[in-house]
């Protein structure tokens, strides 16, 4: 049994994959309802009127925005949500196309890189010390 506290409330949960507890997800199913529930009616709302309207915060909101389970509009061009990486703005999520694609290119050389990896177990379990020169061996 994995126990951890969440980083909303901080209270003790059974961890089950999801950061934070079941009380906390479940409000922050609700809050997603009432804002989709309310853009449905009211889609050129800012996002000042939305939170003012449902009671959600603006910082809930934000957050629904980098998890890509809200899309600016287009015409919301008061509205700044940055790429964390190069700070160009975007609609949703946490990086612009260019980023994603480059960071996908990353983790995939890293992932072959590790593939052919020609160092053998005894060379990887021996220990090592960085000084100014660089990583240097232990010696038995």
């Amino acid at each position: 049994m994995d126990l951890r506290n969440c980083k909303r409330c901080g209270k003790l949960y059974t961890y089950n994959g999801i950061d934070i507890c079941p009380e906390c997800y479940r409000q922050d199913e609700e809050d997603f309802l009432k804002i989709r529930n309310y853009l449905e009616t009211h889609p050129s709302d800012t996002m000042l009127e939305v939170s003012r309207n449902t009671g959600v915060e603006i910082k809930k909101i934000m957050e629904f925005l980098k998890e890509e389970r809200l899309i600016l509009s287009p015409r919301y061009t008061n509205i700044i949500l940055k790429c964390e990486r190069c700070g160009k703005p975007i609609s949703s999520g946490r990086y612009c196309d260019e980023c994603s694609k480059y960071i996908e290119e990353i983790l995939a050389e890293g992932h072959s890189l590790n593939n052919i990896n020609t160092d053998t177990k005894e060379e990887r379990q021996k220990l090592y010390i960085r000084d100014s020169k660089g990583l240097n061996k232990f010696k038995k």
